[in-house]
């Protein structure tokens, strides 16, 4: 089970790549440019890149949310950047949070 801090990073990546999806969906049948699904992903990308820094500070401070490290599985997501754009190579980085479990914390 995740706990609720990994949760939110999961669904903040699902509402950004469906809010793409449906940006490209709607420009394909309408050939209008629209920003409210533009508007919508940039939220939720911004989102969830403010959370996964937030969590992960926290992380190193106080030790939450201990399964951190499940965050490791957004590098799967890498691939992709063979298939539709170079930027998703970034998401490779995100196999680093398997070694979560070895991080030392911050002591004051």
């Amino acid at each position: 089970m995740m706990e609720k801090q990994t949760k939110i990073i999961y669904i903040l990546v699902g509402l950004s790549i469906l809010s793409v999806i449906l940006h490209n969906a709607f420009y394909n049948f309408f050939k209008i440019e629209e920003a409210v699904f533009f508007v919508l992903t940039f939220v939720f990308a911004i989102s969830f890149i403010v959370y996964v820094i937030y969590n992960t500070i926290t992380y190193f401070k106080k030790g939450e949310p201990e399964d951190l490290w499940k965050l490791g599985f957004l590098g799967l997501l890498g691939p992709l950047g063979l298939v539709a754009t170079p930027g998703f190579f970034g998401f490779f980085g995100f196999f680093g949070f398997f070694g979560a479990r070895s991080w030392k914390r911050i002591k004051k």
